[in-house]
């Protein structure tokens, strides 16, 4: 009576869980629907939609609870979770957070990265060919919206509510519109193109002509972005899908995270050198990188000068619209966001964690070659290029989750329509 199979319920909480999860990777949906039938109010926050998630989750656990592990980092993913458990009484004592700004916080940056290995009770629950229509289906709505906010210059959606609780965050751009469409920020949208680009590169080894379709309508799409981080991540995320796809050794691609890495660090020291010019109003100018490196610097000094006890174990800080007040300014850096919360030690403990997700991504990748985890492996290997500059925790964790729920294939038995 283990089996799934014989619960009737089980496959409609796993084709829930998949519908939930894109709805977290395109995460101005739900807001924008209300919006659109209420005149600009909102009634439900993406909160529900966690809450929904976890309980489908919990439900999913009583009917089948016999779990995988399968080579899933689980000693990693318990020692993060167990810091954070200890954390919160440092964070209420020492940092001053109040229980439900704690909470806020953990569900911001932590929930969809470590929901992973809890969604084992749904694993390969839900067909691949399934799952990427859907997400093809969702890119050809998004990119049509985004093609035309640029177009016409317009946001064309709600940039926010009436109660102001929901807003689109730097939609606008020297007098343009970077395109969000159903996005919260023009870079989730650009993260979830880079992310549908790579899948077109993997479908192009069996349906060249589907594959390049969709690689072409997801850079145009990232291209309405207006977002330099997005165009280098779809460079990139694209760059390692081809070497997954039609490389060879069972060892390539291991090193290309680093270069990634190094061109996002490249972009940096390209603005600062280039600040000699001035003059520019489009896409080369460097007011952005100049503002993130005071940010980093006013940040820096704050870790340096104070106590070993915060140095290790955070400040509390966090960088989420609803806890504005916490953080003095941005900090748009992953790196520094887990320093700021929750110290070094919690910066060691997920770092290790991030590149472990990673190389699990990467080898199911190579040993089952399906084109939704050759995408999904290609763009974490972009984490540490998009986290130089932005905390984005919630896209790539919801593309490792969407990894877990899909059915394994065969090389031999893999389907040839998407």
């Amino acid at each position: 009576m283990n089996e799934p199979s014989k619960f009737s319920v089980y496959p409609l909480l796993a084709f829930l869980a998949v519908i939930l999860f894109l709805l977290s990777l395109v995460d101005g949906a739900i807001p924008q629907l209300q919006m659109f039938l209420l005149g600009g109010h909102i009634l439900i926050s993406n909160v529900l939609v966690k809450i929904t998630l976890l309980a489908t989750v919990a439900l999913g656990s009583c009917l089948h609870p016999t779990l995988k592990l399968a080579g899933l980092p689980m000693f990693a993913w318990l020692l993060c979770v167990g810091f954070l458990i200890v954390e919160i009484p440092f964070l209420i004592l020492a940092c001053g957070m109040s229980v439900g700004d704690l909470l806020q916080s953990y569900n911001a940056y932590y929930l969809l990265l470590l929901i992973g290995p809890v969604l084992l009770v749904f694993q390969d629950a839900v067909s691949e060919r399934i799952m990427i229509r859907w997400i093809v289906l969702l890119l050809l709505v998004c990119a049509a919206i985004g093609v035309a906010q640029y177009v016409t210059a317009k946001p064309i959606l709600y940039t926010q509510s009436t109660d102001g609780g929901f807003a689109i965050q730097s939609w606008e751009f020297f007098g343009d519109v970077r395109a969000f469409s159903l996005f919260t920020t023009g870079l989730s949208f650009g993260i979830f193109c880079a992310f549908c680009g790579a899948l077109g590169v993997a479908l192009s080894r069996t349906l060249p002509t589907r594959g390049t379709l969709l690689v072409i309508v997801s850079a145009l799409a990232c291209f309405t972005t207006l977002t330099r981080l997005c165009y280098l991540v779809f460079f990139c995320a694209c760059t390692y899908a081809v070497v997954l796809t039609f490389g060879r050794r069972r060892t390539r691609g291991l090193l290309l995270p680093l270069l990634f890495a190094a061109l996002g660090i490249g972009t940096i020291a390209f603005g600062l050198n280039s600040i000699a010019s001035g003059g520019a109003t489009n896409l080369q100018d460097v007011g952005s990188t100049l503002m993130r490196v005071d940010e980093w610097t006013y940040y820096f000094n704050l870790l340096i000068h104070a106590t070993l006890a915060h140095q290790l174990f955070g400040f509390g800080i966090v960088q989420n619209e609803k806890l504005i007040s916490s953080a003095p300014m941005a900090i748009d850096n992953v790196p520094l966001a887990l320093i700021m919360h929750i110290g070094i030690v919690g910066l060691a403990l997920f770092g290790v964690l991030l590149i472990k997700m990673w190389l699990y991504l990467r080898r199911e990748a190579l040993s089952t070659q399906q084109p939704l985890l050759i995408a999904a492996a290609s763009l974490w290997a972009t984490f540490a290029c998009a986290g130089i500059f932005n905390i984005v925790f919630g896209s790539f964790g919801a593309v490792f989750a969407l990894v877990i729920l899909c059915k394994r294939e065969s090389v031999m038995n893999q389907h040839t329509s998407p």
